[in-house]
């Protein structure tokens, strides 16, 4: 499945068993301490990181302390996983779907009277206008959190947000994050591990946004960028240089928000 750098890595030096066993003790300590009794709650997109992070904690939580929300923005073509995973987890969930709320945010935006200086009309992007929805999901999520007393999950992974493809207060936003040092080669690998239908943990990872897989946003591949990540190598500096130049433009997003200290 892998090349040959990423096979030997994940072969040689990542111990499945050992990392599963801890990242389920992780989240058991945490909610220990951050939420006795509370559940977790987590946006299940039908993608292999949410289907992963809902497994985790059935795992170090039981299946009645987890609770899912799937999040269609009107229509979603695999809103079916979704649903698949929830029922083969055996756990609770609820469907919200948002798209009565990003029109209604789209349509203020469209009507909005702006003001500018130069007298240039401003115009919002067409990226600021997708990033809607995933704000609009983790609203949605902490309504739900903040009614049962749960503790909302961050679902991004290790080689997402080293690109940066994640969206600030969006998808990025979370009280506790799982796979933040994960691959998504380890994420599979974990799946694999731990039983998860093939359909689910092997399924393509999309955004659900653009209509397009995260592979064709990036223009490479997350086997690619995992080669890059975990063991250095990549196979053309053209490649190696794309992939870094991303990085550098996204750091910001993983650090803590800036203060001033007088």
């Amino acid at each position: 499945m892998w090349n040959e750098h990423l096979t030997n890595y994940l072969k040689n030096d990542f111990d499945v068993a050992g990392v599963t066993e801890r990242v389920i003790k992780w989240i058991q300590d945490w909610f220990a301490e951050n939420g006795p009794e509370s559940p977790a709650v987590i946006g299940l997109s039908g993608g292999k990181d949410s289907t992963l992070v809902a497994t985790l904690c059935v795992k170090a939580l039981g299946k009645d302390r987890v609770f899912g929300i799937l999040m269609p923005d009107h229509e979603q073509s695999d809103i079916a996983v979704s649903n698949a995973v929830a029922k083969w987890l055996d756990i609770d969930y609820s469907i919200v779907n948002i798209g009565p709320a990003t029109d209604g945010i789209k349509e203020a935006i469209k009507s909005a009277t702006n003001y500018t200086k130069s007298g240039k009309a401003f115009e919002f992007t067409q990226q600021s206008m997708i990033n809607i929805a995933p704000r609009i999901r983790m609203t949605t999520l902490y309504a739900a959190s903040q009614t049962m007393n749960g503790r909302v999950s961050n679902n991004c992974n290790r080689s997402e947000n080293y690109v940066g493809y994640s969206t600030i207060f969006g998808d990025a936003a979370g009280d506790f994050s799982p796979l933040h040092n994960l691959t998504v080669a380890e994420i599979i690998t974990i799946g694999e591990y731990l039983g998860v239908p093939e359909e689910f943990i092997h399924k393509a990872p999309s955004d659900g946004l653009t209509g397009k897989t995260d592979e064709d946003n990036f223009g490479f591949t997350y086997e690619q960028l995992d080669t890059l990540i975990l063991t250095g190598e990549c196979e053309s500096e053209e490649l190696r240089e794309k992939i870094e130049k991303r990085h550098a433009a996204n750091t910001f997003k993983l650090k803590p928000m800036p203060t001033f200290v007088p």
